[in-house]
């Protein structure tokens, strides 16, 4: 097992710890909170899986495993807006502006990660790769 893959095993035992903790460590008084904090479990159980999904691959990322990482990152700021109230919900806030940020990362990342692998233009080639990648068939 290689270093990348040990890191995102670490990383997936570390959000299932977070996800276990939250309900036992934050206060809900309101049925909102109590809505905020399992929304908040799902989405870093979720999260961790998606780094278990990542081992293996060598550091090639599908765009399903991205779209579902992303969908985590924004159950998460969602979760944050819930528990507070979406009246509290400000565009200057800092934890949008970071999500946000880390959300143009992601993209420039795919797109990096897509020039490298060649795979930037849609075509039965470019798909059959990323399927016998994903699947580990090898068809020569």
């Amino acid at each position: 097992m290689n270093w990348y893959n040990i890191f995102n095993a670490i990383e997936a035992g570390l959000w299932a710890i977070v996800a276990l903790v939250i309900p036992f460590r934050v206060p809900c008084r309101t049925g909102q909170q109590r809505a905020a904090t399992g929304l908040a479990c799902i989405a870093f159980l979720t999260f961790g899986a998606t780094d278990i999904l990542e081992i293996g691959r060598e550091g090639f990322i599908p765009l399903w495993l991205w779209g579902l990482k992303i969908a985590c990152g924004i159950a998460i700021l969602s979760s944050r807006y819930t528990w507070l109230g979406w009246n509290k919900f400000r565009l200057r806030d800092r934890e949008l502006l970071f999500g946000l940020f880390c959300l143009i990362a992601v993209g420039v990342l795919i797109l990096l990660q897509r020039y490298k692998e060649g795979l930037t233009v849609d075509t039965p080639r470019a798909a059959n790769s990323q399927i016998n990648v994903l699947f580990r068939i090898d068809l020569s």
